[in-house]
């Protein structure tokens, strides 16, 4: 799990800066979607559209796009480089969504992304793609 925390780290910033975001996940987490969507609702009042959660037809597979196209994918085939992408067998996909959620809900208690420098510095600088995946 150590080696996806940068990749989850990076894709729950991407998720906490989009508006009208779609997050689209299996039956098996369908309510803990529903309910982080809230509390990013709840604590992000400047964000005037919280992700719309919506039940996908991929199994093991956990989505997030934007207006503007893909932003990440847990689990599923290896997608290009400019998409976060967590490789996940199915076992694992309730507790890779439980770390994502928790990412989420830290990110959001430390006042991200209204902060200056409160999600360490690997928010700060560009993402990399290829090498966080050289490490999975």
């Amino acid at each position: 799990m150590a080696a996806r925390s940068g990749s989850l780290g990076e894709a729950a910033r991407r998720l906490l800066k989009c508006e009208n975001a779609r997050l689209i996940v299996p039956i098996e987490i369908i309510y803990g979607a529903q309910k982080m969507a809230l509390q990013i609702s709840d604590q992000l009042p400047s964000l005037v559209h919280e992700p719309k959660v919506e039940l996908g037809a991929e199994e093991n597979t956990i989505r997030a796009g934007s207006p503007n196209g893909p932003l990440f994918v847990l689990g599923g085939i290896e997608q290009s480089l400019d998409i976060v992408w967590v490789p996940i067998s199915k076992d694992e996909l309730e507790d890779v969504w439980r770390r994502f959620e928790q990412i989420v809900s830290d990110l959001l208690s430390v006042g991200y992304p209204g902060c200056i420098d409160c999600a360490g510095p690997a928010a700060t600088e560009p993402w990399d793609e290829a090498q966080s995946r050289s490490g999975f």
